[in-house]
């Protein structure tokens, strides 16, 4: 007797003793309170990789958050492994750690056929696990072994003797929903109070957010109150509440559109869902009555409930809630008291500790990176993103400002998400980040030689002399199908041999050349002393003659032969084919020209009348635009007349003329729409901004020296500075006139409706109503690099009734730059100071038979160098030229004021960010020297 009371004292002792939990907490444990212990059945055939590294990830996850909530508990690990045809070994283990060595060393391999011994691996896993274990089944294929008559009764029977849930997660089927391999697992689930969870891989860590509801709990807790499958449709069953729980736990397994509870007074009872996809989920109803309870569900396909009934959990139970831990909350439940860790905190109520929510990609929602706070986390904007005044992540665009990236000033910026690419404007080498002229593209080499360009230098070689003979006679485009392939191809080359010595210029066959899509030149060659010239290269296939193009650099070399600069293939098999009767005494012209007969010989002319035989009849092509001018030569005319074609530049010598890369024999040099952009001059008289240069163009000469001219032609562009625009914000279409007029450039100006006064959120969608206590906030900008000089002055805004720009019935808000001062709901934020213009307005609506409202702004743009332009609006009103020449009126409305009294919120019902383009009649002159 009195070594009896010992050992009960020792084990009472034990019992008592300070333990250090998983975490590294010391833990007063009172009562030993056990979780469910875990067995896996793992099916590790070779289709199962990707599987097993998803298992490991999410396993490390639930079983981290089972031992913070359990830290006195003891439990068992039991891993059981099967293949076909073997089932086993079996590994049980009451350490973490050494339990995650077997998983460590899992390994797919083996298999063959789709069915697995899912069935026989079950079994041993039952055998082996202790009463009350949760057992996942992890399987990607149906069972093998589903119609072993004494391996199903063996399981049945371990189910109900052990009472052991067992749950099935099935990434991939053998057939059907509706194959009895498949239908086995649902069986053994629902005689277990177990699910069968049909997934994606992707899905995984869902399922075990529902397997972490059921583990974190005290084992032999719970009571099955109801278990029912039904086959499709609408479904309604009645369970009993006859002991007194902490929580009734209501489970679906299969597609359920809509479920609801009706309690004992057949009221509909509120619930708790903690876990809701596609394949099922868990709803908690808290303190629940006794008495009969009812269940109605909807869904599609076989699905099946369950209920169990949780008692109060004796690991934070507690007679005294000042043992609660300070983040812990002290809750009585059905007259026990509980202890509840906080919202991002785990533990069992006693210690609490925070939740690393950073730790694992699917508890938390961040698109970019996240950050652990104590009982929360914060969400980071990844590199490339801030965060707007919703505290959402948008793109920062580095290109609406040059100090945020690191592009070359002569460089073009690409935004993109998170990112922006910068590349380097045609004429120039390098990464975007460094520029330089490429000098290969400016003519230094002459026609007659080929240009190599690095950084920092170039290289000038003759192609007639530097190239790689082909004399393969299958490229003959008399030759049949074959697969041969010329992605090899990168350099100079010459054709040589019976295959033929030139490319062929008309469309090759389908299975000719030896090859499946032969390749042909669009384009006649070019003749000797034209130099290299750019022809198109068509590959015929799928019926297209032209199905991929790409650009071949020809010349025509002393002694009758040409050379190709060739850049391999798009696929194999396409290869170059030549034709070796095209006759090299043929009138080959450029792409502008066009070949006649003069004086008894073939000569080639320019296309389209453009021929000219003086000087003065030179034509000189000029695009004024909101950002550039462009001025451009037919390079045809200017062989003609024996000038230079590879040496054009501007004022600022700097500025060259490069070829069309269209190969429409067009050269042309652009200029920035700013005062001394590549030599430009500025006039301001006040009504119009007039930007000019000159273009000079110098004669073809193998001399070092010129005596005779060169030609030099001055242009203009001339932009009148009064604009009118209305803003229509209703339709959620681009709305625009567009004025053409010959020779005229044009500016860009937008005006914007948005929904506060932090102006970011424009209105969207469909048509507007708006309650005449909302406020609307109005925006008015100017685009085009040009802005820089100049800003925006908004010098008559008002509304009509009518979308009459001219309208007599008007309500002015801006009047002669100022606001109206009658108004007081009126607020100039900005006018006459930047290239925007902003202001705002409480709704309102017109007396009488009026139920729209439309605004319209007449705006000038105002020169800084030349005048003031802010309005002074302290006293008298600030007075201006009125000058409507060259403005145009775009329409857009209504705003409908709402008739409702109770409408006090500016929310509307949508409309689109309104962009209104204005194409202003803008002259061009032009004059010859």
């Amino acid at each position: 007797m009195i070594l009896q009371c010992f050992i009960i004292l020792l084990l009472c002792k034990q019992s008592l003793s300070a333990t250090i939990s998983p975490n590294g907490f010391n833990q007063q444990c009172t009562s030993q309170t056990v979780s469910s212990s875990l067995t896996y059945v793992v099916d590790v055939s070779g289709s199962m990789s990707d599987d097993l590294y998803q298992l490991k990830l999410v396993n490390r996850w639930v079983l981290d958050r089972v031992s913070a909530q359990f830290p006195c508990g003891v439990r068992t690990y039991t891993m059981v492994e099967f293949n076909d045809p073997e089932i086993g070994p079996t590994r049980v283990t009451g350490s973490r750690a050494e339990f995650a060595d077997y998983f460590n060393n899992l390994y797919a391999n083996g298999g063959g056929d789709c069915p697995e011994l899912a069935m026989g691996g079950l079994e041993l896993g039952l055998k082996r696990s202790p009463d009350n274990s949760v057992i996942m089944v992890l399987t990607d294929a149906s069972a093998k072994d589903y119609n072993d008559t004494t391996l199903m009764n063996n399981i049945y029977t371990l189910v109900a003797s052990t009472r052991s849930q067992v749950f099935f997660l099935i990434t991939g089927l053998c057939d059907g929903l509706d194959d009895p391999r498949y239908l086995a697992y649902r069986d053994v689930a629902s005689k277990s109070f177990g699910h069968v969870f049909h997934i994606n891989l992707s899905e995984m860590n869902n399922v075990f957010y529902y397997l972490d509801f059921i583990l974190s709990r005290p084992v032999n807790t719970s009571r099955r109150l109801y278990s029912v499958e039904y086959n499709g449709g609408y479904n309604s069953g009645q369970f009993i509440v006859a002991e007194l729980f902490s929580k009734v736990i209501v489970m679906t397994d299969g597609l359920i559109s809509a479920i609801f509870i009706l309690g004992p007074d057949n009221n509909l009872i509120p619930t708790e869902t903690v876990v809701s996809e596609n394949w099922g989920s868990v709803h908690v109803v808290k303190n629940p009555p006794n008495g009969t309870w009812t269940i109605n569900c909807d869904g599609a396909g076989r699905y099946a409930l369950t209920v169990q009934g949780l008692d109060a959990t004796n690991t934070s139970a507690t007679t005294d809630c000042s043992k609660c831990h300070p983040n812990a909350t002290c809750v009585e439940s059905s007259g026990r008291k509980e202890c509840h860790c906080n919202d991002g905190l785990i533990g069992d109520g006693f210690v609490c500790q925070d939740i690393d929510e950073c730790a694992y990609s699917w508890t938390h929602n961040c698109s970019g990176s996240c950050v652990n706070t104590y009982g929360s986390y914060r969400c980071e904007c990844a590199l490339g993103y801030i965060k707007n005044p919703s505290d959402i992540c948008v793109d920062i665009d580095e290109c609406s400002d040059r100090n945020l990236s690191s592009c070359h000033p002569l460089a073009n910026c690409t935004n993109n998400h998170g990112g922006y690419l910068c590349t380097c404007p045609y004429g120039y080498y390098g990464d975007g980040h460094n520029c330089e002229v490429n000098e290969c593209l400016t003519g230094v080499c002459g026609q007659n030689m080929d240009c190599a360009k690095s950084k920092g230098y170039y290289n000038c070689f003759e192609p007639c002399s530097n190239y790689v003979s082909l004399d393969d006679p299958w490229r003959s485009i008399h030759r049949g199908y074959g697969y041969n392939c010329d992605s090899w191809l990168s350099g100079w080359y010459r054709f040589i041999g019976a295959g033929g010595n030139r490319m062929t210029e008309s469309c090759v066959p389908e299975m000719h050349c030896n090859t499946d899509a032969p390749i042909w030149i669009n384009g006649t060659h070019p003749l000797e002393g034209e130099g290299i010239v750019n022809l198109t290269a068509c590959s015929h296939w799928n019926r297209d003659c032209c199905y991929w193009k790409s650009n071949v650099q020809i010349k025509a070399c002393p002694g009758g032969y040409h050379v190709y600069k060739i850049d391999g293939v798009p696929f194999c098999q396409s290869a170059y084919c030549t034709d070796p009767a095209i006759s090299k005494d043929e009138c080959l012209c450029s792409e502008d020209e066009e070949c006649r007969i003069i004086d008894g010989k073939n000569k080639c002319v320019c296309k389209n009348g453009r021929e000219i035989y003086d000087i003065e009849d030179l034509n000189l092509d000029l695009q004024c635009g909101t950002e550039r001018i462009t001025a451009s030569f037919h390079t045809c005319q200017l062989r003609n007349l024996h000038l230079n074609v590879s040496n054009i530049n501007l004022q600022d010598n700097t500025c060259i003329g490069f070829p069309d890369m269209n190969n429409t024999g067009v050269i042309s040099a652009t200029t920035s729409l700013q005062a001394g952009a590549c030599g430009n001059y500025l006039v301001n008289n006040g009504t119009h901004a007039t930007y000019g240069n000159r273009m000079y163009v110098r004669m073809q000469t193998d001399e070092i020296i010129i005596r005779n001219y060169e030609v030099v032609l001055e242009f203009s562009c001339s932009y009148p500075l009064d604009l009118q625009l209305s803003l229509d914000p209703l339709i959620p279409i681009v709305s625009s006139v567009i004025v053409t007029i010959e020779g005229k450039g044009e500016f860009k100006a937008q005006m914007v409706l948005y929904k506060d006064e932090s102006y970011t959120s424009q209105y969207e969608d469909g048509g507007i109503g708006l309650s005449t206590k909302a406020t609307l906030y109005v925006a008015v900008s100017l685009e085009g690099e040009n802005s820089f000089q100049y800003v925006l002055v908004m010098k008559d805004c008002f509304a009509t009734p009518s979308k009459d720009f001219y309208d007599p019935v008007k309500y002015y808000i801006i009047q002669n730059k100022c606001p109206n001062r009658r108004d007081r709901t009126i607020s100039v934020k900005e006018n006459g100071v930047s290239q925007q213009g902003r202001f705002s307005v409480q709704m309102f609506k017109f007396v009488g038979d009026y139920n729209s409202v439309y605004l319209h702004c007449e705006a000038s743009i105002c020169d800084t160098t030349r005048e003031m332009c802010k309005p002074s609006c302290s006293g008298l009103r600030s007075s201006f030229h009125q000058n409507n020449k060259d403005a145009f009126v775009l329409g857009y409305g209504p705003i409908v004021a709402s008739r409702s009294a109770d409408d006090s919120t500016s929310d509307a019902t949508g409309i689109h960010a309104l962009w209104t383009t204005l194409l202003l009649s803008l002259l061009c002159f032009k004059n010859f020297f």
